[in-house]
């Protein structure tokens, strides 16, 4: 057939092709250039990894095919969010370690200097020492001593008294029984091993004493071996006149005295017993079972750890005032021993007192 020659001014029919061989009736052909490449899939760009599968239909295109360019940005962006999901797992697991196992505190090393970084708010745990209960104490140490080269048992109370080098058992002449004969010096001297009473409560503790030397402080008995004794009965100089005592340690610092009246006698046995009353607060002090005086204390702190001290006391964390002669018939008790068991005691062991004493050592 003749192609048509358009007319002036008007434009030519457009004739329909035949189709291609093999194109299905009805479709059109791709334009001119052939058909656009396709985008290579995302999980084909990481190593030969099976595609994940998506949670809904991949987005397709308009012509009905899947893009994979959309479908793997998608897959990037969830890959994303699985990641920072999972540091922000590993920063709260870190975080939760470090408050509990550092009390609250978090440190870094900076060189050999360890700087607190963030505090914890709360209370930080105990931190356990060994198979003992965090609350519980540590045990308290007492100043240093000489060692001990023997034991005198008890007569009443299991605490023995361990001997210093010095320390000798014996007799003499004005008491029936043993004596302890302490010369002076760092070596003269006896402890327990224990506290033998409660020093927060009210006690009585007495003692024959003599002293063979004129002058100097001495310390017949006491208890405490930390900073400063707890109590202490001896001699001591008190507005040039020297004087039996009976004294305790203050809440605080300082002591409170009972003095006796009349100057202390030297190389003559004398029985000086010393009174705390815990609910009045108050001290007395006995020779020979009559009352001399009396002073105020708002109480007794403990001393170390609290044990019995024949021949010394301690003071300014030191052992000082050394006993010079001998001293016998110790005896202490748990509470106050009334005035009329006091002046038993003078009698000795035919006229013993109505309560028996908490502990006893060299009896007559």
């Amino acid at each position: 057939m003749a192609p048509q020659q358009a007319q002036a001014g008007q434009p030519l029919p457009v004739q329909p092709q035949a189709p291609m061989p093999g194109q299905p009736v009805g479709q059109q052909p791709f334009p001119p250039g052939g058909q656009p490449p396709q985008p290579v899939a995302h999980w084909q760009q990481q190593g030969g990894f099976q595609p994940p599968v998506p949670a809904s239909n991949p987005p397709a295109s308009s012509a009905g095919t899947p893009d994979w360019e959309a479908l793997a940005e998608q897959n990037e962006q969830a890959a994303k969010r699985g990641r920072r999901l999972k540091l922000i797992g590993v920063a709260t697991a870190v975080v939760v370690v470090a408050a509990a196992g550092g009390g609250g505190y978090w440190y870094f090393q900076h060189g050999k200097e360890k700087k607190p970084v963030a505090q914890a708010t709360g209370t930080p745990s105990p931190t356990p020492s060994g198979p003992s209960s965090p609350a519980s104490a540590p045990p308290v140490k007492g100043i240093d001593s000489p060692p001990t080269v023997g034991t005198l048992p008890a007569k009443k109370g299991a605490a023995a008294l361990n001997l210093g080098a010095d320390a000798k058992q014996g007799t003499m002449a004005g008491f029936s029984g043993q004596v302890l004969k302490l010369p002076s010096g760092q070596d003269s001297f006896a402890s327990t091993s224990t506290p033998v009473v409660d020093v927060s409560k009210s006690f009585t503790v007495s003692a024959r004493v003599l002293v063979d030397v004129p002058n100097g402080n001495r310390s017949a008995v006491s208890q405490g071996d930390g900073q400063y004794y707890s109590y202490a009965l001896g001699r001591a100089n008190n507005n040039g006149h020297d004087q039996w005592y009976f004294k305790v340690q203050v809440p605080g610092g300082g002591s409170a005295i009972a003095w006796s009246k009349g100057d202390a006698t030297v190389n003559q046995w004398v029985l000086l017993t010393g009174v705390y009353d815990d609910p009045s607060g108050q001290i007395t002090l006995y020779v020979n079972g009559a009352p001399q005086s009396s002073a105020k204390s708002a109480g007794v702190p403990p001393s170390g750890a609290n044990t019995l001290q024949i021949g010394r006391l301690s003071s300014n964390s030191q052992w000082a005032d050394p006993w010079h002669g001998a001293v016998a018939d110790i005896q202490v008790w748990d509470q106050v021993l009334p005035e009329a068991d006091v002046v038993k005691i003078v009698a000795g062991p035919s006229s013993p007192p109505s309560i028996a004493p908490t502990g006893a050592w060299l009896g007559g």
